[in-house]
């Protein structure tokens, strides 16, 4: 099979979909590589160390005419040209905050496999995991970083380092969602020396982070509003699985947070989960509103595109070669979590949690 890698467009993404050590397994499996020129050269990948693994560079239009192709982020409107009824289109896509992107796919009758969504029995998200656990450490590394009072000319913040140091008091950190960006975003801070609140629905979840995280203050949504007042970086991270995140913020509950306040919505690719949150971009990363600065990059990942890229890789690369090798039907009866993957095909709406 031809398997296209083309290089991606969304502002500030510099992450590639495959690395050469994943373009080199699929050659050996017999298929052919197309990589788009310097698709991989900000993850540290020049288009030479492809052609060592055997891939053949080509321009975008050859690595979109593939009948499988292998992407980070979402098709933007400059690609929707590229789309086909004989395409499988291997990406994260996050339809339910993006209905002009679905109903691009479901008119052209694009096979759409969406990583976030693939799934195992047991609920993990394999696909989603490598990314959301770099997104949640990125999203404290970036709070950390806007709560500095010369972090930009216009929206200062608060004026806080995270904490650690004798007679000065840490910074409280309130996380919305206690899992893989929650957690990784928890550990990160409390290292630093924040002060960790995670609010989690799920009593099951919220037990299991008690248990491994005795320091860290567990609370269920109703106290949300008592730990607003107090925290001065915020981080959402909510998820639905396919839907749109939950919108748990409303206006008032930004205004109740002190002035110079970060807010870092990780979960702005499936909507974010704010009244406030609208996609923000690497050329514009920051707004102000109610005094809270917000952070609402839907591509956090990309802000160190070499790990990101390996990680991906890593989990993505199983799916991709039983894909090549099997076709859709075959590769799912071996790896059943990867119908869940499957978002739109034949025109149709496939995965439940887009037709509601």
């Amino acid at each position: 099979m031809h398997i296209g890698i083309p290089r991606e467009i969304k502002n500030g993404e510099h992450r590639v979909s495959l690395t050469p050590a994943g373009a080199a397994r699929l050659v050996q499996h017999g298929h052919s590589v197309m990589v788009e020129h310097n698709a991989g050269v900000d993850s540290g990948f020049d288009d030479a160390r492809y052609q060592q693994a055997g891939a053949i560079i080509v321009d975008a239009k050859q690595a979109w005419a593939c009948p499988m192709v292998v992407k980070v982020k979402e098709p933007l409107p400059a690609e929707y040209g590229y789309l086909r009824s004989d395409l499988m289109l291997l990406t994260y896509l996050h339809l339910a905050a993006c209905p002009e992107l679905q109903q691009h796919l479901l008119d052209a009758g694009v096979c759409a496999i969406a990583y976030e969504t693939v799934q195992t029995a047991d609920g993990a998200l394999p696909l989603l995991a490598p990314m959301s656990q770099i997104a949640g450490r990125v999203a404290v590394t970036m709070g950390m970083h806007w709560l500095m009072r010369e972090n930009t000319t216009d929206s200062p913040g608060a004026g806080r380092i995270c904490g650690g140091i004798d007679g000065v008091e840490p910074v409280s950190v309130l996380i919305i969602g206690g899992g893989n960006v929650g957690s990784h975003a928890a550990q990160l801070a409390a290292g630093m020396g924040a002060i960790i609140t995670v609010v989690e629905a799920n009593s099951q979840r919220a037990e299991q982070l008690r248990q491994q995280w005795p320091t860290w203050r567990i609370i269920a949504p109703a106290a949300l509003d008592e730990a607003l007042p107090h925290s001065q970086l915020l981080i959402g991270a909510a998820l639905i699985p396919g839907a749109r995140a939950p919108q748990l913020l409303n206006h008032e509950h930004l205004a109740s947070m002190a002035d110079g306040s970060v807010f870092v919505d990780v979960a702005i690719d499936q909507g974010g989960i704010s009244v406030s949150s609208h996609p923000s971009s690497y050329d514009a990363p920051l707004y102000r509103q109610h005094g809270v600065l917000h952070c609402c990059l839907p591509n956090l990942p990309a802000a160190v595109p070499v790990s990101s890229t390996q990680a991906l890789t890593t989990a993505t690369l199983p799916y991709i070669i039983a894909l090549a090798d099997l076709g859709l039907e075959r590769a799912c009866q071996q790896k059943p979590e990867l119908r869940h993957g499957i978002n739109l095909h034949h025109g149709q709406i496939i995965h439940p949690a887009l037709r509601a």
